[in-house]
């Protein structure tokens, strides 16, 4: 079936799943691959200046945004993985530059580990490799999620306003919460994304082990030469700037950015300067600083 394009994307099937994508731009591909609870609506900002120079890519994976959502919630993280594959051999890439923020980068690991090849360059953006991250805190409200019936009942009386003071946790600068942002990422609610959420907090889609076995693979294909860009905003409570940097300084050859003044959402509040930092990476990856 042929791509149906609407005014900020286009939908496409592959293997009987529609995929819903963002892309603009032309020349060497660059994949955006957004975390959760967000869809590519969360490279908006982004995608438009990287694309002045580049063909680039946002997908919702599936489960996510305007993409299928399965019916059984979402898919492991290697399953995800072989699935974006195959969607990228649909849409004519071969290899191409990652991007991955969020749950996105374990995905892009598992995609590299499977097909290191594909990567050209990695960049990662606030996310971890370590299990006891990904664990809500005690008082966290997705914990209610885990009950039988009782979360069922939860997410379908969720409002947009449930989601704005979630956000709002996770953002160093409240202006960028707008009504055009909270649209964006209620949207999937309304489109199945509560089944999704309700799996992914109740059966995680990945263990300990893949999480260590991801971070390994990060570290032999960084010391073997791929070139790796961790661009974090320091100001997240949940996936601290510690482990990036860490992660970075065991890497010869790493760049690492911190941006003081963004939390967990950087794409949303210092977008133009995680393009521009994302473009001369693409370009020129030890113009960029590394760890200290």
């Amino acid at each position: 079936m042929a791509e149906v394009r609407t005014a900020d994307g286009a939908f496409v099937y592959v293997e009987g799943w529609r995929w819903f994508f963002r892309e603009s731009g032309e020349g060497e591909p660059v994949v955006l691959l957004h975390g959760i609870p967000t869809s590519s609506f969360l490279w908006r900002k982004v995608l438009p200046v990287l694309a002045r120079e580049r063909r680039v890519i946002a997908p919702d994976l599936l489960g996510f945004g305007r993409s299928d959502k399965p019916r059984h919630g979402t898919e492991t993280v290697a399953e995800l993985a072989e699935r974006l594959s195959g969607l990228l051999d649909r849409l004519g890439v071969e290899r191409f530059a990652l991007v991955g923020h969020d749950f996105g980068v374990l995905v892009g690991a598992a995609l590299l580990e499977r097909w290191p090849d594909r990567v050209t360059h990695l960049v990662v953006t606030n996310t971890s490799f370590r299990i006891e991250r990904w664990r809500g805190g005690r008082l966290s409200p997705l914990q209610l999620l885990r009950v039988p019936v009782l979360g069922e009942v939860a997410v379908a009386l969720a409002r947009p306003w449930m989601l704005a003071a979630a956000l709002r946790r996770y953002l160093h600068d409240q202006s960028v919460l707008d009504r055009a942002m909270l649209d964006g990422y209620w949207e999937p609610f309304e489109m199945g994304f509560r089944r999704t959420l309700i799996r992914l907090v109740r059966v995680r889609p990945f263990a300990a082990d893949d999480l260590a076995r991801w971070r390994t693979t990060l570290v032999e294909r960084g010391t073997g030469g791929l070139p790796l860009l961790f661009a974090w905003g320091a100001r997240d409570p949940q996936f601290g700037v510690d482990e990036a940097s860490e992660l970075a300084s065991a890497l010869p050859g790493a760049r690492f950015l911190s941006f003081q003044q963004a939390s967990h959402f950087l794409p949303e509040e210092r977008p133009r300067a995680l393009a521009r930092a994302i473009a001369v990476f693409l370009e020129r990856p030890a113009s960029l600083p590394g760890p200290a």
